[in-house]
C-alpha cells in the first residue's frame, strides 16, 4: 500500500502580504487601525526590526524563518509596557507557541485560510491572531 500526501505548493518567498481581512479582524477584536500600527518587519525593510526600538502599539507579521525570533522580541517588548499584534500561522508543535500559551497571551483563531496579497494559493496552514501585552 503506498501513501499519497496533498499537493501544497513550496512558497517561493519568506514574505507574506498581510490581507485586508486580518486587518477588520484586527478593528473588530481590538479596535486597532492598519494606520495606529507600526510594522518592525515592513516588506523590503531598510533595517532589522529585531535591532530597533519599537513603538507602543506594533504589528508584525513576521518571515517565516524568524518567528522564534519575533515572537521572542515581542515577549521582551511587553515588559516595556508595549503592545504587539502578531499574525502567526499554528504551529503548536513549536516552544514559541507555548511561550505565548505561558505569559497568557490573547489569540484570536482565523477561520479559512489566508491568501496573503501576494501569493498565488491560499496559506496551506491555518493562522491567528495574538495579542502580546
Amino acid at each position: 500500500m503506498s501513501i499519497t500526501t496533498p499537493y501544497m505548493p513550496k512558497s517561493k518567498s519568506d514574505v507574506h502580504i498581510t490581507p485586508d481581512r486580518v486587518f477588520q479582524i484586527i478593528w473588530d477584536k481590538w479596535g486597532y487601525t492598519q494606520d495606529m500600527f507600526f510594522d518592525p518587519c515592513p516588506i523590503n525593510p531598510t533595517f532589522d526590526g529585531l535591532d530597533i526600538p519599537w513603538k507602543q502599539l506594533n504589528f508584525v507579521n513576521p518571515p517565516y524563518s524568524l518567528l522564534k525570533e519575533f515572537v521572542s522580541h515581542s515577549i521582551t517588548e511587553m515588559h516595556n509596557d508595549k503592545i504587539t499584534i502578531l499574525l502567526l500561522p499554528v504551529k503548536s508543535d513549536q516552544q514559541w507557541f507555548h511561550d505565548l500559551l505561558s505569559i497568557k497571551a490573547e489569540m484570536v483563531w482565523i477561520k479559512r485560510r489566508l491568501k496573503f496579497k501576494n501569493n498565488k494559493w491560499s496559506a496551506t496552514q491555518p493562522h491567528f491572531l495574538t495579542r502580546v501585552s
